[in-house]
């Protein structure tokens, strides 16, 4: 009997008395999720979560000109055809023509030359922009992105239907500021609900860059493809890593919506739920995702998702979405691989730059700190989930699926600028890649979370997750300080900015509150989720459990082997 007390060292500790049961109520694992609670409470939080989210998303739309933001003109455009009938608009030249003409009132046509005097022209704000004409008379105008998937313009289009003038253009964007708000408060709740990995909380924070806030608060669906990316890689992660064997169907049913959103938003992004995908299957392994195949909710997920992306690839061929109009970078010559690969790395910095936090028409870039925060947060991420994962085929597997998320970054979009440079030039912005370098803090966050953590360590990660959040919400708010600012007054204009030349409806101090008010919420709620999960304390390997029990002489074996006596 001595022999089987303390057989699990460090573990609930468990002794056999002769003729009493061997089977006991087993402790909760260590990746179970919290305790159950009513469904109005989970409802409640997504309430919450939206509100604050769309607060956030509303306050850069609030605080950007009309048209400020890249391709917002051509955007709009987009929108008020699709909704007025023109899912396609009509060809220029031959069907291989990126450029198609539409017809829309012409007070949503007049996007163009309401940006031509602050455009690529840091320097001037905003002020200088004329007032909107109010002529609703239908006119033709030419758009680069008529061959687009129409989800996201059949959403963000509705309010041009009621409001055919400025006014309209915010709506739209508070339609496309509420999407957005719903992907990002998904993935919150996903964490939340069906997660006890602290860091994926954090690793949210990060993915939700300054560029996603202000791409979501405009009329563009690159801000809706970044958040169904940042809802995708956090759902799949919470599914993969800890409900595998189990799927909820909450869950599966959560990390659908996102692939669909995701898959049916622009042209390139089914290779962004590809890749997306297959990184996390690497990550989790070949037994968890057999598990997650054989589940019926999953399968039935599958199947819905099959329809939704043979539908987007279909648009997307026939149509010709992925004709771009040729870029005006400059391109080497001779245009061969030794030349040209060279000179698009070049640009990997400045697309970098971007993914964190570039407004306007890319002319405005963050202060260094948002760069370095951002920087020091992702990094020390990736760094933490290499040196967890250093041993062993697993672990191996993992760290590769890390570095793969964190390559594809880098080779993907330099591959696809190689293939039609000779074509096209150099046509990539870092808006374009965002969907997956959102995954590189997630996948990081999943790989550390899958090894738990030990009680002390855990102490450590909830302050060290609730001071990056500090620090990530001091430099989203530097990012927003120096965009009004721009527009106010130019980037060469004082601090001081308030009383600039331009200000936004109701001004530039109340849209400063409004911002602090909602990146003080979001990161209250970000840290508060961080605070209240269990933590997933590592279960002892077995490796070392065989070693602990023959070091004390123990008999190796399984509880139910043991016998009195014995």
């Amino acid at each position: 009997m001595g022999r089987l007390a303390g057989l699990h060292r460090g573990s609930r500790s468990t002794s056999v008395q002769p003729g009493e049961a061997t089977t006991r109520p087993p402790a909760e694992p260590p990746g179970e999720p919290p305790a159950e609670r009513p469904v109005r409470y989970w409802a409640l939080l997504f309430l919450v979560c939206v509100a604050a989210t769309f607060a956030n998303f509303a306050v850069w739309s609030w605080a950007t000109p009309l048209f400020a933001s890249p391709d917002e003109p051509t955007q709009v455009a987009r929108a008020a055809a699709v909704v007025r009938g023109q899912f396609v608009g009509a060809t220029v030249g031959t069907d291989r023509n990126a450029m198609t003409t539409v017809r829309i009132p012409y007070v949503l046509a007049a996007g163009e030359p309401m940006a031509e005097c602050f455009q690529f022209r840091a320097r001037v704000p905003a002020s200088c922009q004329p007032p909107m004409p109010t002529s609703t008379k239908l006119i033709s105008i030419p758009t680069y992105v008529g061959r687009y998937p129409p989800l996201y313009y059949l959403i963000v289009g509705l309010p041009s239907r009621v409001a055919v003038s400025a006014r309209g253009v915010y709506f739209m964007r508070l339609a496309s500021a509420l999407l957005n708000a719903v992907l990002i408060s998904l993935a919150l709740l996903s964490v939340a609900r069906w997660s006890r990995n602290k860091l994926l909380f954090l690793a949210l924070m990060a993915a939700a860059t300054p560029t996603a806030w202000f791409l979501g608060g405009v009329v563009n669906p690159s801000g809706l493809e970044i958040s169904a990316a940042i809802c995708l890689w956090t759902s799949g992660a919470v599914l993969l890593f800890e409900h595998a064997d189990a799927p909820p169907r909450g869950l599966v049913a959560l990390v659908a919506v996102a692939f669909a959103a995701l898959v049916l938003t622009r042209p390139l992004s089914p290779l962004w739920c590809a890749i997306a995908v297959g990184v996390l299957a690497l990550a989790g392994g070949t037994r968890r995702v057999r598990a997650l195949v054989a589940d019926r909710s999953v399968q039935w997920a599958i199947a819905a998702l099959a329809a939704c992306s043979a539908f987007a690839v279909w648009w997307i061929l026939d149509v010709h979405s992925l004709d771009l109009e040729p870029s005006t970078a400059p391109v080497p010559h001779p245009e061969d691989f030794a030349h040209v690969v060279p000179a698009i790395l070049s640009h990997v910095g400045s697309w970098t730059q971007e993914m964190i936090g570039v407004f306007g028409w890319l002319d405005t870039p963050s202060p260094l700190v948002t760069y370095v925060a951002w920087g020091v947060v992702v990094g020390l991420l990736v760094v933490f989930a290499w040196v967890r994962a250093r041993n062993g085929v697993r672990e191996a597997r993992e760290a590769l699926a890390v570095a793969l998320a964190a390559l594809a970054v880098v080779v993907v979009p330099t591959a696809i600028v190689y293939r039609e440079v000779h074509r096209l030039g150099i046509v990539w912005q870092g808006r374009d890649i965002l969907p997956v370098a959102v995954g590189v803090p997630v996948v990081a966050a999943g790989v550390i979370g899958a090894h738990g953590l030990r009680k002390r360590a855990s102490r450590r990660v909830v302050t060290s997750c609730v001071a990056a959040c500090a620090l990530l919400g001091i430099a989203d708010l530097a990012a927003f300080f120096e965009a009004l600012r721009r527009y106010a007054v130019g980037v060469d204009g004082p601090l001081d900015f308030l009383a600039g030349a331009w200000h936004p409806p109701l001004g530039s101090a109340a849209a400063l509150t409004a911002a602090l008010a909602s990146v003080a919420t979001l990161a209250l709620i970000v840290s508060w989720g961080v605070v209240r999960l269990p933590s997933p304390i590592s279960a002892p390997r077995p490796d070392s459990l065989i070693s602990e029990r023959a070091s004390n002489g123990q008999r190796v074996g399984s509880d139910a082997e043991c016998r009195p006596g014995s």
